[in-house]
């Protein structure tokens, strides 16, 4: 059986060697990591570690099992690449002990991979913006210059997209006034480098846009005017729609 050693480790894999001939000049056994314990070498178990934990928790220090590491590296190259074989072979172990053994849920992965079910599945439903749309990102006529380009990913670019239609409800009104006070506490905590002619945050284009289609709603009659007025208050009153609320209370939090 042959074993694939990375450049990288090379040469702490050599000075280990040099260590372990040095300490154990005589071991018949010739095992790669050999085992001192009462009794000799219990070859039909893995080792528990007991006097590593014993001096670690002598020392106050945390124990962590090799395995452990292992499992830790492996799981984030499979975050990264997404490949179940080009991990299981870089881990040198099958694709079935990797699923079996190794992998653990993930919640970032699991919400990436049900964002993009819905986007491709669903998209007129459950637009990433506030309104609704088809799902096909096209930019309008004219859009200023460092805004989001539409994409059907991000909330921002729906607000330049052919395709993005508003909703006539007071519901759709405050959930717009949350983006927009979202938006504004993104842009309030941006510090830009101390340099001259440096571009205007994106979010700031967010802002405008979504100014004017509350002015638009504000001026257009009674009713919508009401909206306006009781979604301002709403925000100023820290009740944010629900689509956004977590997340202007997690940025308030760190504030």
């Amino acid at each position: 059986m042959f074993t694939e050693i990375y450049a990288e480790y090379k040469a702490i894999f050599e000075r280990y060697l040099a260590w372990r001939n040095a300490v154990f000049p005589n071991d018949s056994d010739g095992a790669l990591f050999p085992l001192i314990r009462k009794g000799g070498r219990a070859e039909d178990k893995a080792p528990n570690f007991g006097r590593i934990r014993q001096t670690c928790k002598k020392l106050e220090m945390q124990f962590i099992l090799p395995s452990h590491l292992r499992k830790t590296r492996i799981n984030w190259l499979l975050r990264r690449s997404g490949d179940d074989d080009m991990t299981a072979e870089m881990a040198q172990h099958s694709k079935q002990t990797l699923v079996r053994v190794y992998e653990e849920p993930s919640l970032h992965r699991a919400m990436t991979e049900v964002m993009r079910f819905w986007q491709s599945a669903d998209p007129v439903m459950n637009p990433p913006s506030p309104g609704v749309c088809n799902g096909l990102p096209l930019p309008v006529d004219i859009i200023p210059h460092g805004a989001t380009q539409p994409d059907c990913a991000r909330p921002s670019g729906c607000l330049w997209c052919e395709h993005h239609r508003d909703i006539d409800s007071l519901d759709y009104v405050w959930s717009i006034s949350s983006f927009r006070y979202l938006k504004s506490l993104e842009l309030a905590n941006y510090h830009p480098p101390q340099r001259k002619n440096w571009p205007a945050h994106p979010a700031l284009f967010s802002i405008e846009r979504l100014s004017d289609k509350l002015h638009w709603f504000k001026n257009s009659n009674p009713t919508r005017k009401s909206w306006v007025d009781e979604s301002l208050s709403r925000i100023e009153e820290g009740e944010y729609h629900p689509s956004w609320s977590n997340l202007i209370q997690s940025i308030e939090a760190s504030i």
